[in-house]
């Protein structure tokens, strides 16, 4: 059996990301390990856990759409953007209405934007990792904004008499749902932090197809290919000469439009293959090993 593919986790809260892939390779007696999209230690929800040749798709799953469930409190700022940090200031002045949330709130409804990262975020800065600044007492890096762009916000609920709001939110790769959430702050002129974090979907995969770590088992595993094809990237099933040449790295005629497609052979990721004129050329293998 080839033990490649990819599980849909539900992470716990209070761990991080890579903590838990261990924890499912120590588990399962897996070869090498990976994922495709971190989440803090304070959230819980998808993790597309990576698994022996399924790595090598990291860079697909990453690029894909996220949905998320946060729960954020006004007037209070930390410096980690979430309640796992310190309390940086207060706004005691301050009162936000509903109308005013939900007005603010459908500013960003297919809104993009430059959104600055929280300096405790895994972004590198001259080889180093922000919260590695963080934790030193550097505060002052020069983060640089990233375009982001969110496709839905919908507010769930507003306490108003406690400042506390609950949203869902469809977002692009790369977006900061604790910078998002302070960002609507700031737009209100006053503070937030995050509370609560639930990514509910990733790309094509969703909730309800994680498994908690207890209950995860080597039958739950996605081969590359289904995991490939659900995601509804291009498949094209070699023949049994184009599969020789495959194997030998050659260049092949494949009369298709797209410009990169994996190919398959008995229903198998065997390579990631890209156009080169009239040619499709090899761009990734080793994914059958």
């Amino acid at each position: 059996m080839n033990n490649s593919g990819i599980f849909i986790v539900d992470k716990p809260q209070g761990i991080t990301t890579n903590k838990l892939i261990q924890q499912v390779k120590r588990k399962l007696n897996l070869k090498k390990v990976g994922h495709a999209g971190t989440l803090d230690p304070l959230a819980t929800g998808v993790v597309i856990v990576l698994v022996n040749s399924g790595t090598k798709l990291s860079d697909y799953f990453l690029n894909q759409e996220k949905i998320y469930q946060v729960k954020g409190q006004l007037y209070t700022a930390t410096d980690s953007f979430d309640s796992d940090g310190n309390i940086t200031e207060t706004d005691e002045t301050s009162h936000v209405t509903l109308k005013q949330l939900e007005q603010v709130i459908d500013k960003y409804n297919d809104y993009e934007y430059e959104q600055i990262p929280p300096i405790f975020s895994a972004i590198k800065v001259q080889g180093k990792k922000l919260y590695e600044y963080a934790r030193c007492g550097v505060s002052d890096v020069a983060i640089q904004p990233r375009k982001v762009h969110i496709k839905k916000v919908e507010l769930l609920s507003f306490d108003e008499e406690m400042g506390i709001f609950e949203l869902r939110v469809e977002a692009s790769k790369g977006t900061y749902i604790r910078s998002l959430v302070v960002d609507i702050a700031h737009d209100l002129n006053t503070l937030a932090h995050v509370t609560e974090l639930r990514r509910l979907k990733s790309g094509v995969f969703d909730i309800n197809q994680a498994k908690t770590l207890d209950d995860l088992e080597l039958k739950d595993l996605i081969s590359n290919y289904d995991a490939v094809k659900q995601n509804e990237y291009q498949i094209y099933e070699l023949n049994k000469e184009e599969f020789d040449d495959v194997i030998k790295g050659k260049k092949i005629k494949l009369d298709l439009e797209k410009e990169r497609v994996f190919l398959s052979y008995n229903n198998e990721i065997i390579a990631l293959y890209g156009k080169e004129n009239d040619y499709y050329r090899s761009l990734k293998g080793g994914f059958s090993v």
